[in-house]
């Protein structure tokens, strides 16, 4: 055989375990706490994102592109995708996460006298 390839699936049953983490998670949390609820429930998922990143960049020659993402930036990919193939609902950011207070002002209404057209 030959050496180890870093390539082919970085997270075996992503999608499974994505599901899981989405479960764990109160609604409208944001995409980086589901991040960091996967790093907390799959280390050893992360830690094989991490070493897959450093082998690509250590046989990556000089001057050459680097072929995969950082592993954080990988781990967002693989977390938006899932959950747009899925039709998850996520708050993209804190911000979002926190519902905000919406003030409706009441829209004047249209009287059917002011609208008559008045005589020249």
């Amino acid at each position: 055989m030959g050496k180890h390839s870093t390539k082919g699936h970085r997270v075996l049953k992503r999608d499974r375990k994505l599901e899981g983490v989405y479960r764990a998670m109160p609604p409208q949390s944001s995409i980086a706490e589901h991040m960091a609820k996967f790093k907390e429930m799959y280390p050893q998922d992360w830690q094989s994102l991490v070493y897959r990143y450093q082998e690509h960049e250590r046989h990556t020659p000089e001057g050459q592109p680097h072929p995969m993402p950082e592993p954080t930036q990988h781990l967002l990919n693989m977390v938006k995708h899932y959950y747009r193939k899925t039709n998850k609902v996520v708050a993209h950011s804190k911000r979002e996460a926190q519902p905000e207070v919406v003030t409706e002002h009441p829209q004047p209404e249209a009287h059917p006298e002011a609208m008559t057209e008045h005589p020249r």
